[in-house]
């Protein structure tokens, strides 16, 4: 490009010298003669930087297959069920299922309730005095836990598959609002002056028919599936995220 242009100017030089071209058009063409030189250089750096980044992309994309490789290849560790049972009691404070069952899923552990007990009024979300007696006894075991800790709950309620009926005239638009509104009840129990668990440690989920654990259609296995699961852990563990700011824990 240097080459080029000196070439250039030499040729304006002479034209300049032969009378062919005013001073003025040779000062235009010198300015952009220059102006491409230029131009030429910030290509030629960009180009540069380009490649630089173009190479720190691959070796970044090899870093990461190594991982995805080595993480492959790596055998998960065996779950000792007895161990993780003994650390759900412990975390609860109880060495007795008493009521309920223990149920674990993912990093959350919990006690489920199912409808065998009969937890709420037919066709709508208000709890029995069977399922008061037992959410009282549950959170008697809980309270400290929370009170001490970092410790959230979360409630899920589950429906079996039967469509709604009668409910459509309360505002249950379907199983997934129904679920919701039982998880409330429950909610609203332990939170209130019967149970007294802190409100703002306590959260719901609703799955509706979705999340079954019978797949049968016979009474028994809707039955089962017609359950709340009380899940209590840290924030994390629960996929919460962080408490709420100016929650107050004691030590």
């Amino acid at each position: 490009m240097k080459k080029i242009s000196l070439t250039l100017l030499s040729l304006v030089s002479v034209a300049l010298l032969g009378g062919c071209v005013s001073l003025e058009e040779f000062d235009r063409v010198t300015r952009h003669l220059e102006t491409e030189q230029q131009n030429s250089v910030a290509l030629a750096a960009e180009n540069e930087r380009m490649h630089g980044e173009l190479n720190k992309a691959r070796n970044e994309n090899a870093t990461l297959k190594a991982k995805i490789d080595e993480m492959r290849n790596t055998k998960a560790p065996e779950m000792d069920t007895d161990k993780l049972l003994a650390e759900i009691r412990k975390q609860w404070g109880m060495e007795k299922n008493g009521d309920w069952e223990w149920v674990q899923s993912g990093g959350a552990v919990g006690v489920r309730l199912d409808d065998s007990g009969v937890l709420f009024k037919s066709g709508s979300w208000e709890l029995t005095d069977g399922t008061k007696a037992t959410l009282k006894k549950l959170a008697a075991s809980m309270k400290s836990k929370l009170d001490s800790s970092g410790n959230v709950v979360r409630i899920d309620g589950h429906t079996d598959t039967d469509p709604i009926k009668n409910l459509a005239k309360s505002g249950i638009k379907d199983n997934v609002h129904l679920s919701i509104m039982r998880a409330m009840a429950v909610r609203e129990y332990l939170s209130g002056k019967e149970c007294g668990l802190p409100a703002d440690r306590i959260f719901v989920a609703g799955f509706g028919e979705f999340w079954p654990v019978e797949m049968g259609k016979d009474p028994k296995s809707k039955q089962r599936n017609r359950r709340v699961e009380i899940y209590m852990g840290t924030a994390d563990g629960l996929s919460i995220g962080k408490l709420p700011a100016g929650t107050q824990v004691s030590k």
